[in-house]
């Protein structure tokens, strides 16, 4: 019995620069295992780690978003960036799960009712679907807890660990 996968996945750019600091191809498996990814051209312009190269090889799909959609990101909502609004508005638009860390960005999200996963969840939920060993998410999530520390917590790495059947003793 597989699990529900959530189909189309928007990153923000603290998820971008979680895996490409750590790994990187875990994008390409997520496309193959969980879902689509896409990421929204201003963040792929604002996150400097990532060329258009990789958005091909990793089956990134660029999204431009509308005139309309780039105003009502410049407005406020609440106190989210630029940024924030703007994956937050595409996701919303079209149907697409947010994937984000960021505390606020999931609140203005749960208001909206758009879907949110935390990156770790991803690892997670490749491990779960079989396009990553129990082993390799560990490796993974342990990496972007050590990258990531102030956001990453322990009790998070521990958590996910649980979930994918690889608890250290």
């Amino acid at each position: 019995m597989s699990k529900k996968t959530p189909g189309l996945l928007i990153l923000d750019a603290n998820i971008l620069i979680d895996f490409f600091k750590c790994e990187r191809t875990v994008i390409k498996l997520i496309n193959k295992h969980v879902g689509q990814v896409f990421l929204a051209t201003p963040i792929f312009d604002e996150v400097k780690q990532i060329k258009e190269r990789d958005c091909i090889r990793l089956g990134i799909k660029l999204i431009e978003p509308d005139l309309d959609q780039l105003a009502q990101a410049s407005g406020n909502i609440g106190s989210l960036s630029f940024q924030d609004n703007l994956c937050l508005i595409l996701a919303k638009e079209h149907a697409m799960t947010c994937v984000t860390n960021d505390k606020p960005l999931r609140r203005q999200c749960a208001s909206k009712k758009v879907p949110t996963i935390w990156g770790i969840e991803l690892i997670c939920m490749l491990v779960e679907s079989g396009g990553l060993s129990a082993e390799d998410g560990k490796t993974i999530t342990q990496t972007i807890q050590a990258n990531n520390p102030k956001y990453i917590t322990q009790a998070i790495v521990q958590k996910a660990l649980m979930r994918i059947g690889a608890v250290s003793d």
